[in-house]
């Protein structure tokens, strides 16, 4: 029995038949050269998502100016015709798979990124932002002329390679959103002032669009349904907007924030602290005013969720992206009713987020997305091995699916009683429901791959070499760092898994000893629940939290706020009394802060101990990963582990 009618049910628009209701969303992969040339990565990367079964994917943020409005390296160029044979290529490897393909047409306007740009941006009003272009020109009419002619060249030139569809980028406050929004746009001329006067160039740039685009070429516009920011775009504004639109689109596509503003960016790509399907309440109240076609995205993560928007009427499309990247797998696994096996998408940002610094885009829980020109078929080992890893983490398990897959013997030893290492730590504060679903699946893949798992065993010399392996994998993670500090064992001072994953009772005043993730939100979730919380470190207050993808880091710091947790750095800890945290700050003077519990949470130290004793009494090759070797993320784990073992 089909569990997803409505999500799988075809649409037709504008005369083109979609698959399905599901949509691969924008993802700027930063897979192209430095020219924006189509390259084998990209091309298998495109690859990848038009065999997830997707009724179409959608290209990202492609600029149609790389001298005044470039955001990414790596982004694909669509402005000459000499470039029409390279995305050509794109075209038919997606409709090999029978989805449509579309591109998101962009102008960053005062957003696009200085190091990257040669002339000025163009901007409505010269309103920069911090971080983006400083050096604005307020636009005329030559310039919007400009602008309108460059979006409809580079229309007719991938409706030329065979692009079924183009998505208008008019929402998180590009440029199109710049006009529109009281919050950007500051003119006294005829396109400022009213929303009327906002929405005129804007309509300007849809109308040649759809010009160039013809009569069979799906146009799909992406709005903020709120730019989240104070003096922003309203959802009253932007229906208002979209109905006027109409008369240019076929779907309209439903976002949220603006990427520029450190205020809003955490909307326009949610994270695990963002609300689940944060912007089905804008796509619904669409639908009631629209005759077009509704599309919306995020934070949605499963077909179950795209099932009941669908169903009941919110919404026509469902975006996905993070998800389908997580496990390309997804859709046809649902389809199948293994929804148990659909790996989880963190929305960490650890690996996507890699974009925003110019880095090809990855994932923390796939070491295969944006490598598949290389790893997207596993190859079968010609010699298979058989191979010993030594704990069960994040790192091991990766490696015991991996080296399965190569067609290897695998036996892992884990001392503990279940597998999953520090994944439950991760996952133990309340708003982390995401990584304990990674760590289920992660335990539950890895039982049933097919290796040998023995858990409650310590592994010693002896049991290593009565193995006969032909290789050993260390996979040992790390413990929590407990310094000798005067008084660390008092009854009031608690280590971290105490507290978070042990659920031991804490007082209602309480002091977080380390600034780094899990202290801060070990903080934040002891002060959602009423509590009385500060986190101490003798690193600055700047530096909390400093090696998180920044986004991420904006989303947690905004919880801090919104629950009064107080950060105080540059504070060395001296000792623990019954008062609290005795601190001594540069200039050495002691300060107490106190506390009815202490919290230690100063980080993680490798665990490798046993790595260096067998190494040296092993005849056979070893190999060190995750956390054993280098203090990390999960994506650094799962990355290490399966280097090692994808070559083994």
């Amino acid at each position: 029995m089909n569990k997803y009618p409505h999500v799988f049910q075809p649409i037709k628009v504008r005369g083109l038949t979609i698959k399905n209701r599901i949509q691969f969303t924008p993802m700027v992969c930063c897979l192209s050269n430095a020219e924006g040339e189509v390259t084998n990565e990209i091309v298998q990367f495109l690859s990848s998502q038009a065999a997830t079964g997707v009724g179409y994917v959608t290209i990202g943020d492609t600029q149609v100016d790389h001298e005044r409005a470039m955001c990414f390296y790596g982004e694909l160029n669509v402005l000459h015709d000499k470039y029409i044979t390279g995305l050509s290529l794109l075209a038919e490897e997606v409709h090999r798979y029978g989805a449509k393909l579309s591109i998101e047409l962009a102008h960053a306007g005062r957003g696009g990124v200085p190091s990257m740009n040669v002339k000025p941006g163009f901007a409505p009003s010269n309103v920069p932002i911090p971080g983006c272009m400083q050096d604005l020109k307020v636009m005329d009419r030559d310039d919007m002329d400009w602008v309108v002619k460059r979006f409809f060249e580079c229309t007719t030139r991938v409706r030329k390679a065979d692009f079924d569809m183009i998505m208008v980028h008019s929402g998180h406050n590009n440029l199109l959103g710049q006009f529109l929004s009281p919050e950007s746009n500051f003119r006294t001329d005829e396109y400022g002032g009213s929303l009327e006067n906002r929405m005129r160039f804007p309509l300007e740039i849809l109308k040649a669009i759809r010009q160039a685009a013809g009569d069979k070429m799906v146009l799909e516009m992406r709005v903020s349904g709120d730019e989240m920011t104070r003096n922003g775009l309203r959802f009253e504004e932007c229906i208002e907007y979209v109905k006027r639109a109409q008369e240019y689109i076929d779907i309209a596509h439903f976002s949220c924030g603006n990427v520029f503003m450190a205020e809003s960016v955490k909307y326009t790509a949610p994270l695990y602290l963002q609300e689940h399907m944060q912007n089905v309440r804008f796509a619904a109240a669409a639908k009631k005013v629209l005759h077009i076609p509704v599309s919306v995205v995020g934070n949605i993560f499963s077909m179950a969720d795209a099932e009941e928007i669908i169903a009941s009427g919110k919404a026509d499309i469902v975006g996905m992206c993070r998800s389908l990247m997580a496990d390309p797998e997804l859709l046809h696994k649902s389809q199948k009713g293994e929804e148990a096996d659909i790996r989880p998408c963190l929305r960490c940002m650890d690996g996507c987020g890699r974009i925003f610094h110019g880095y090809p885009v990855r994932c923390a829980v796939n070491p295969v997305n944006g490598r598949e020109y290389r790893y997207r078929n596993i190859q079968k080992s010609e010699k298979p091995k058989k191979i010993v890893i030594i704990g069960g983490g994040p790192a091991g398990m990766q490696a015991a699916q991996t080296l399965i897959k190569r067609g290897h013997e695998v036996i892992l030893y884990e001392q503990e009683g279940q597998l999953g290492g520090l994944l439950h730590d991760g996952g133990a504060v309340t708003f982390k429901k995401l990584m304990r679903d990674y760590a289920q699946w992660d335990i539950h893949t890895t039982m049933k791959c097919g290796a040998t798992v023995k858990l409650n065993t310590k592994v010693t010399p002896e049991l290593i070499i009565a193995e006969k392996a032909d290789a050993v994998i260390f996979a040992t993670g790390s413990t929590f760092i407990k310094p000798n500090i005067p008084g660390i064992d008092d009854k009031n001072v608690k280590m971290l898994r105490n507290v978070e994953r042990e659920k031991e009772t804490v007082g209602q005043k309480i002091v977080v000893c380390g600034g780094g993730l899990s202290g801060v939100e070990c903080a934040v979730n002891l002060a959602k629940q009423g509590k009385d919380v500060s986190v101490v470190d003798m690193i600055p207050e700047s530096d909390f939290c400093k090696d998180m993808f920044y986004i991420t880091r904006i989303a947690l710091f905004d919880e801090v706020k919104k629950y009064g947790v107080s950060f105080f750095g540059d504070y060395k800890i001296i000792r623990f009394t019954s008062e609290g945290v005795v601190t001594a700050a540069e200039n050495g003077e002691e300060r107490v802060f106190e506390a009815d519990t202490c919290i230690i949470a100063m980080g993680l130290k490798s665990e490798n101990s046993l790595a260096k004793e067998l190494q040296t009494k092993l005849s056979i090759p070893t190999y060190i990963v995750g956390d054993c070797n280098t203090i990390g993320t999960v994506r650094s784990a799962n990355f290490d582990a399966f280097n090692i073992a994808v070559e083994l």
